[in-house]
């Protein structure tokens, strides 16, 4: 008997059909696909977009408002969070950042390579700015108006499930987001906001994050950014109050922190 969330009746879904749907990080290959999913699926939805660059955000046939943020900066956060309206009624909220290489830096193998640098930006891309954006958010959202908010974590940050090491500075900024979004959930249950908070894993999907490290993934392994983004609308569309602190993966199965 499978686990997973995706089983189980419509009726019980906490967001049956969303009105207006919050997606950040709408530039990169998952949140890109989402938001065109959201577009086809629910065309009478008002779809929030938020990217570093609107500028590469693609047209979609869909009601749209285009929002720059810098997850780098603080300010930068808190004033596009301020374009919302206040009370605003956001029925889904999914944010679709994370970082893990660049032209510079790739993930540790050792801890001789462990630098300031590296930590730093892993700590603010994953961990810091989504943190700061939730805290923005939930001080802009109606609390008595449910919404699901999905933020993408890994896997490998699991402490549990590592048995592997290396990636020091990735697997420890998503373990410090995942502790993170337990906190929020706890604080929102006792404020008694309508808020379900989770982490989402979306497997290897084919995105630049992970074009690197293809190599060794089987080809029926390797998702595309199309089946990822539906999936994990599936899992968000069928959240309960009880799940809120939780982390899921892409076919609806929770794993540990």
């Amino acid at each position: 008997m499978s686990d997973s969330i995706l089983d189980r009746s419509a009726a019980k879904t906490f967001i049956q059909s969303p009105k207006t749907v919050l997606v950040v990080g709408a530039t990169g290959g998952i949140g890109q696909a989402y938001c065109e999913l959201i577009a086809e699926q629910f065309p009478n939805a008002k779809l929030i977009r938020m990217a570093r660059d609107v500028r590469k955000l693609v047209d979609l046939d869909a009601p749209t408002e285009d929002l720059a943020v810098d997850l780098n900066d603080e300010s930068n956060i808190e004033a596009a969070v301020s374009m919302l309206p206040e009370k605003s009624e956001i029925d889904l909220i999914f944010i679709a950042t994370g970082w893990l290489h660049d032209d510079v830096h790739q993930p540790e193998k050792s801890f001789r390579s462990l630098s300031a640098d590296q930590l730093q930006k892993s700590y603010q891309i994953n961990t810091f700015g989504p943190a700061l954006l939730i805290k923005c958010l939930l001080a802009r959202l109606n609390p008595k108006h449910p919404v699901a908010l999905g933020v993408l974590t890994a896997r490998v940050g699991s402490i549990s499930d590592n048995r592997l090491g290396g990636w020091y500075s990735y697997r420890s900024s998503k373990a410090a987001l995942n502790m993170l979004l337990k906190n929020f959930a706890i604080e929102c249950a006792r404020l008694k906001c309508s808020v379900v908070i989770v982490g989402l894993q979306p497997g290897t999907t084919d995105t630049n994050l992970s074009a690197p490290f293809q190599r060794g993934v089987s080809p029926e392994d390797l998702q595309t950014v199309e089946y990822t983004a539906s999936q994990l609308i599936k899992v968000m569309s069928v959240l309960e109050p009880k799940d809120s602190g939780l982390l899921f993966d892409f076919l609806g199965l929770s794993f540990d922190p």
